[in-house]
C-alpha cells in the first residue's frame, strides 16, 4: 500500500532510567505483535576531563554499567520470545549515535525522559534531539499501555496521510481502536466557520478512506482552536494512550503537524506520542 512502511526491526536505545524501562516493555509488546526484531543500543559517552588515569576509571566503570544494561535488556526480550541483539558504543555524542544507528530501522521505541528528569511528562535533551532530526518513526514512551486506543492527527498533507497509513497498519498488528483527529485553526474558524467545518470534513473524509481499506473501525472528530492544545486535551479526555502524528525536519515551512506542532505535542502529551518524519 501507497507510503507504508512495514515493521520489521526495532531499535530501543537504553539508558538505566525508569522511563527507558517503560520503552523496552513496549517495544516488547510491539515486537510480538508485529513478528519484528529488536536491537538494544547503549551509547557510553567518552570521557575526556581530568587526570587519564582517572578518566579511564570512569569509562571503565561505565562500560561495565552499559553492559549490565543491555544484558538485562536483553533477558527482557528473550523472556517475551522476541528476537534481539544488543549494541554498545562508545561515542561522544549519544543522540548522534542514536540518531545515526536509527537509518537502518522501521522504528525506535525510546524512553520520553532522562535518568535525571523528576518531572514525569518531561523530555530528555537526547530525546528532544532524535524527535527533531529523526527520519525514523519513532516512539517516545511515557508510559506503560497496551496501544490499544491511538489519536491519530491528519490535516490532509502528505506527511499527515504518511502517518496515518503507518499507523494504520501498525493498529492491524496491535488490534488497536483508531479515532481521525482534524484540528482547524481559531483564526479561520473565526473568520469563516463554514469554510473550516467544510475543509476540516475533506480532511477526514479522505483520511476514512484510508481506513476503509483495512479491517480498522475508526471514530472522526473535527476540532477548533490551537492544535497542540486540543490534540493533548482530546487524547487526555478520551483516555488514548498512544498520539500518531507526522512531522518535518526543521528548516521546512511551519503548518499543521508538519513542524512546530509535533514538537509542542511531544512536550505537554502526558500519553507516548509516535512521530512519523514526512521523509523516512
Amino acid at each position: 500500500m501507497e507510503n507504508e512502511r512495514s515493521i520489521k526491526k526495532i531499535l530501543v536505545p537504553i539508558d538505566k532510567s525508569a522511563s527507558s524501562l517503560m520503552s523496552q516493555e513496549t517495544a516488547a509488546s510491539i515486537a510480538k505483535k508485529t513478528n519484528a526484531s529488536v536491537t538494544v543500543l547503549h551509547v557510553v559517552p567518552n570521557v575526556s576531563f581530568g587526570q587519564p588515569q582517572t578518566a579511564a576509571l570512569i569509562t571503565n566503570g561505565l562500560d561495565q554499567e552499559g553492559q549490565s544494561l543491555v544484558g538485562q535488556a536483553k533477558e527482557l526480550f528473550m523472556e517475551e520470545k522476541v528476537d534481539v541483539k544488543v549494541e554498545v558504543f562508545h561515542e561522544n555524542d549519544v543522540a548522534e549515535t542514536i540518531l545515526r544507528f536509527s537509518d537502518n530501522f522501521d522504528l525506535t521505541v525510546i524512553g520520553g525522559r532522562g535518568e535525571n528528569e523528576k518531572d514525569l511528562n518531561a523530555l530528555g535533551s537526547v530525546t528532544k534531539k532524535i524527535i527533531m532530526h529523526t527520519t525514523c518513526p519513532t516512539m517516545i514512551v511515557k508510559k506503560v499501555s497496551t496501544l490499544s486506543n491511538m489519536l491519530v492527527c491528519v490535516d490532509g498533507s502528505a506527511g499527515a496521510m504518511k502517518a496515518l497509513n503507518y499507523a494504520l497498519s501498525l493498529a492491524e498488528k496491535l488490534d488497536s481502536r483508531i479515532t481521525l483527529l482534524n484540528v482547524q485553526e481559531p483564526r479561520l474558524h473565526k473568520a469563516s466557520p463554514d469554510v473550516a467545518m467544510e475543509l476540516g470534513g475533506r480532511v477526514l473524509i479522505e483520511s476514512l478512506r484510508a481506513v476503509e481499506k483495512r479491517k480498522i473501525t475508526a471514530d472522526k472528530r473535527l476540532e477548533f482552536g490551537v492544535p497542540s492544545d486540543v490534540i493533548v486535551d482530546v487524547a487526555e479526555k478520551g483516555n488514548h494512550d498512544v498520539i500518531i502524528l507526522g512531522s518535518r525536519r526543521l528548516g521546512a515551512v511551519k503548518r499543521f503537524l508538519l513542524g512546530s506542532v509535533s514538537d509542542d505535542v511531544s512536550y505537554k502529551a502526558k500519553c507516548s506520542l509516535l512521530i512519523v518524519p514526512a521523509k523516512t
